[in-house]
């Protein structure tokens, strides 16, 4: 009896340590990142976000007859407007796309969105990993150039800029400490409970 609560304590701990060492592998679900068209360019011009996250352009250049489009060098080819790039409707000003009443205007946007995560770019995950560069060009014709820089999941907020963000191979060492201290848990589990087994059996034979 006394050596089935010395089984059933061990179990226990076992648990308990399993929980508090393993590594929390959570997959980051994604949000916008808004950057703003203005009459001078997009705010900001530079973001960084994450695998999984969305830039979420909204025009706000309230000029008269003005729209923006969006084109994105999906492919990195130093070509904005090539058949794998993307590229959005003319934006206009978000009160232009409303009625007196309030109703929405059809076909007229204001906003622009591309999300960067593996079922929309039909990529793996570390192939989205990169720098993507945009131009943001207004209906007079001038031209406003900025980089979306995208990076593995380092618990940066989205939304936020990261100067500092380490780059692939760092995210990938992560990912490999975390598996080995995964590994490493699991053994000293099976062990402890060989361990109790042993005990007990040892203790039914006397």
């Amino acid at each position: 009896m006394k050596a089935s609560k010395i089984v059933i304590s061990i179990a226990v701990a076992i648990l308990v340590s399993f929980q508090v060492y393993s590594p929390t592998v959570s997959a980051h679900t994604g949000e916008n990142f808004m950057i703003i068209i203005k009459e001078n360019g997009s705010v900001p011009g530079n973001p960084t976000m994450m695998v999984n996250d969305s830039a979420l352009w909204v025009n706000v250049d309230n000029r008269d007859n003005v729209t923006h489009q969006i084109f994105v060098d999906a492919n990195s080819d130093g070509i904005y407007n090539g058949s794998d790039d993307w590229k959005s409707l003319n934006l206009t000003h978000e009160g232009n796309c409303r009625n007196d009443n309030g109703t929405r205007i059809e076909n007229c946007e204001a906003s622009y969105t591309v999300t960067f995560n593996e079922t929309v770019m039909n990529m793996s995950y570390y192939d989205i990993v990169g720098t993507y560069a945009y131009v943001d060009i207004d209906s007079n014709g001038t031209k406003f150039y900025g980089n979306i820089t995208v990076i593995p999941e380092l618990h940066v907020t989205a939304g936020f800029q990261d100067t500092n963000a380490n780059n692939i191979d760092e995210a990938k060492d992560e990912e490999e400490d975390s598996s080995l201290l995964l590994i490493i848990a699991a053994a000293s589990a099976l062990g402890a409970m060989i361990l109790g087994g042993m005990i007990l059996f040892g203790n039914e034979e006397e």
